[in-house]
């Protein structure tokens, strides 16, 4: 067995996949499946170079490889070229090209999506499906044109909160007397530039960014379909001296609601304030949803959790569960996000897990609201 090292190239660093331990006798299509599972690129797609040549096209092509060889995977020509492609479709479809040649459009149906697809975390393709969604409010509000309207993107800075794939909206719509700043991200499992497909999404993290807003953790949150969210309280993250108030809050929000990637990157307070942030996470798997989830407390920041004992950490949760008062909140919530499943509904948009989004979040629900209940029991909140 050897250690290999894939490097991704073609954007502006190299990627590098390291630690990956391979038998030098591995099979050709053994060793596809092995890059295609590291770095998510097809097979169909993969253009490997080792040792500055084209992968032999041998049954063992690894025979001779040393200890931390490299072999060299190319990953961003394909973006450039789905980016192109999908310039020139909306080029067509704003000329009714499809509604002349009828015959192009069952093909167009079929494969644009596909190719649409790979370009998901192109800024520009971001920034385009942002301007689309606010334009349509803007107008909905009662705008004749867009004299009135505006938006805009700048880089986003790298001490903001939660993944730094993304970009900075300012919209002012019709009516409005100044600019909303928005943090724009795909969701967690959206597709990639080195992914074809990506994943669906996953209806429970829709529902915890609304409910994180409606109890005022999370920023308030819109959704740009068909796989796009936005956010608009983009304060800049305290992450130093972070009581343990605010910890004690995030853990028990990452118990109940069934999320992780909670470090200091994704959660903290907001700035100016002392009231508990949360701008990104991930949803865990759906296999820990049960009826025997326990209640736990994660070890992180043990430091500051340690300034104060456990019996005043308990009394801090129970204030929480008091103030949040989330069995409203999370039927509020489900309401809330109804004409969003909808609108999904309406563009064939498939999710994680059940067939239905409404049948995999009325589980989901089920299994937060035995958790919580297992938390207020052992809390005793209603004393």
């Amino acid at each position: 067995m050897v250690f290999v090292v894939f490097r991704l190239v073609g954007d502006a660093e190299d990627r590098l996949f390291k630690n990956n331990i391979l038998e030098p006798q591995i099979s050709h299509v053994d060793l596809l499946k092995r890059i295609e599972h590291v770095t998510k690129i097809p097979i169909e797609y993969q253009e490997i170079k080792y040792r500055g040549d084209e992968l032999p096209d041998s049954l063992h092509p690894l025979e001779s490889i040393n200890e931390f060889e490299e072999l060299t995977v190319p990953g961003r020509e394909r973006l450039k070229n789905a980016s192109e492609a999908v310039r020139i479709h909306k080029r067509l479809m704003e000329n009714g090209f499809f509604m002349v040649y009828c015959g192009f459009n069952s093909f167009r149906m079929e494969n644009h999506h596909k190719i649409a697809s790979w370009t998901d975390e192109s800024i520009q393709l971001m920034e385009e499906a942002t301007r689309s969604h606010f334009l349509r409010q803007h107008f909905k509000r009662g705008a004749d044109d867009e004299s009135d309207f505006v938006c805009r993107f700048e880089d986003r800075p790298r001490d903001l909160g939660g993944s730094r794939k993304n970009t900075l909206a300012y919209a002012q719509l019709h009516g409005e007397k100044e600019e909303t700043k928005y943090n724009v991200k795909c969701h967690h499992f959206g597709s990639s530039s080195n992914s074809a497909k990506g994943q669906a999404p996953d209806i429970k993290e829709f529902f915890c960014y609304k409910l994180l807003e409606l109890i005022n953790v999370g920023p308030q949150a819109q959704f740009i379909l068909p796989n796009k969210l936005t956010g608009s309280r983009t304060s800049i993250i305290e992450e130093e001296d972070v009581s343990a108030e605010i910890l004690v809050q995030i853990l028990l929000l990452g118990t109940f609601l069934f999320i992780d990637d909670l470090h200091s990157d994704n959660c903290g307070q907001w700035k100016g304030t002392k009231e508990a942030a949360i701008v990104d996470f991930m949803p865990r798997a759906y296999t820990s949803l049960n009826n025997d989830s326990s209640v736990y407390w994660e070890a992180i920041h043990i430091d500051a959790l340690e300034k104060c004992n456990e019996k005043s950490r308990l009394e801090m949760a129970k204030e929480c569960l008091k103030k949040w008062d989330l069995l409203s909140m999370i039927d509020m919530t489900n309401e809330q996000i109804k004409p969003e499943k909808d609108r999904m509904k309406r563009l064939d948009i498939g999710f994680k897990g059940f067939n239905t989004p409404t049948e995999e979040l009325d589980q989901y629900i089920i299994a937060v609201k035995q958790n919580l209940s297992k938390l207020t029991d052992m809390l005793n909140v209603g004393e």
